[in-house]
């Protein structure tokens, strides 16, 4: 964990936690009197001893919450069962996931737990930072595969498992990410299928991708999440799970479902991140001029790569909801737009919902009404008038009275 003002390491075959304080903050709002090498800085270093199996090599991992005074520290229960030779005295030693307080200078453990299952991710919630949201996968050898979403509150000092979502899945997960609302989880599963679950509606959809799914990453937009396997290979989907090609820039157009980076550079060690360039938490509006087209890389002991989307003049640079439909709609792919469409929340996102829905709407009226076309205007305004989720009073009346225009209109299409 690194911080403008403080550095926490773990250690792979120590049950300790470095700290490491620095004497000021490393960010400044000059950019002339930023520090640019930690060597510079004044520091005090600590050590806090955690719980866990004693003379084990496993790997821990961190996470702090958005108001940097709390941290966690979890790992896998699958690398700490009892061995013959060194076993598991009490239920303290089996705790894999810990909460530290970060306070006054010095980390230390305020409360620890054991999960019911295997965790494949622990992190805090960005919206609200005195929980901790996991993502807890059955046991290999399941005959019914599943990952339980948890949530744990932290309270008093203590934390404690306040709700759990079990999701049923087609094979074993791999991987998991969340998008920037944390409403949607994506979860690769070892069959190379594809699962997103939305907690609001409590909607499965379901895809196969041409990879194994080892890392995943939602972009900031939640238009669109990249899927990359451990052989270097990166597919998009949008955020209904329609497969997107991608192909590097070149003269030629010749758009691939994946791109492998073996054939463009030699790559020795396998793909174990892949991250959007963008604050936690991002989440731009329709009137957002922030632009997130960079995607970092990372290989096993190196390299280090970025790879920097092209995405045009006439989206302006974005890679949004409105963005993707819109050009879904530019090559009369109504069904994926459609799609996308029905995934969206009228509550949080009404604006973009409603253009959207009006793009749709207009390309489809103009046209000659056939029986697809029927059933895709039908359920583009179903998003509005039967939605997975109940609509917000403020919601209806804010677009009831465009929606009900572009219904009648509907309705005199169909009398025709």
């Amino acid at each position: 964990v690194l911080t403008d003002n403080f550095i926490i390491l773990s250690f792979e075959d120590h049950n300790q936690l470095c700290f490491i304080q620095f004497a000021k903050a490393m960010d400044s709002p000059d950019v002339n009197k930023r520090l640019e090498k930690l060597s510079c800085v004044d520091s005090k270093i600590s050590y806090v001893d955690i719980l866990g199996p004693e003379g084990r090599r496993m790997k821990r991992h961190l996470a702090i919450n958005c108001v940097q005074d709390l941290v966690i520290c979890w790992w896998s229960t699958t690398s700490d069962g009892a061995w013959p030779w060194s076993p598991i005295s009490c239920q303290r030693d089996r705790a894999n996931l810990l909460l530290l307080g970060c306070a006054h200078g010095k980390l230390e453990v305020l409360s620890y737990v054991r999960t019911e299952r295997d965790p494949l991710e622990a992190r805090f919630s960005c919206l609200q930072p005195q929980q901790v949201l996991t993502v807890e996968r059955s046991v290999p050898t399941a005959q019914e595969p599943a990952a339980d979403s948890c949530v744990y509150k932290c309270a008093r000092s203590r934390i404690q498992r306040a709700a759990v979502t079990r999701i049923p899945l087609p094979a074993g997960a791999t991987s998991c990410c969340r998008d920037a609302t944390e409403d949607k989880l994506v979860l690769g599963c070892e069959d190379s299928s594809v699962v997103l679950y939305e907690g609001c509606g409590q909607v499965t959809l379901l895809a196969r991708a041409e990879l194994l799914p080892a890392v995943i990453s939602y972009h900031p937009s939640g238009a669109l999440l990249v899927v990359g396997s451990s052989q270097g290979e990166l597919q998009l989907f949008d955020t209904a799970l329609s497969p997107l090609k991608i192909q590097l820039l070149a003269q030629d157009y010749s758009p691939e479902a994946t791109l492998q980076f073996s054939k463009h550079c030699e790559v020795p060690t396998s793909l174990i991140q892949i991250q959007w360039a963008a604050p936690p938490g991002a989440f731009p509006g329709p009137d957002s001029v922030d632009i997130h087209d960079l995607l970092l890389v990372r290989f096993d002991k190196g390299p280090l790569g970025v790879l920097h989307f092209k995405l045009g003049v006439l989206t302006r640079g974005q890679l949004g909801l409105v963005e993707i439909i819109h050009q879904y709609i530019r090559y009369d792919e109504i069904q994926e737009a459609v799609n996308v469409l029905s995934t969206m929340n009228w509550n949080t996102v009404g604006q973009q919902c409603f253009i959207c829905l009006s793009a749709i709407c207009n390309h489809l009226l103009k046209q000659k009404l056939t029986p697809d076309r029927e059933a895709q205007l039908e359920a583009s305004l179903g998003t509005f008038y039967a939605p997975p989720r109940p609509l917000l009073d403020r919601t209806v009346l804010e677009y009831r009275d465009p929606i009900s225009r572009y219904a009648r209109r509907f309705f005199h299409h169909l009398l025709r």
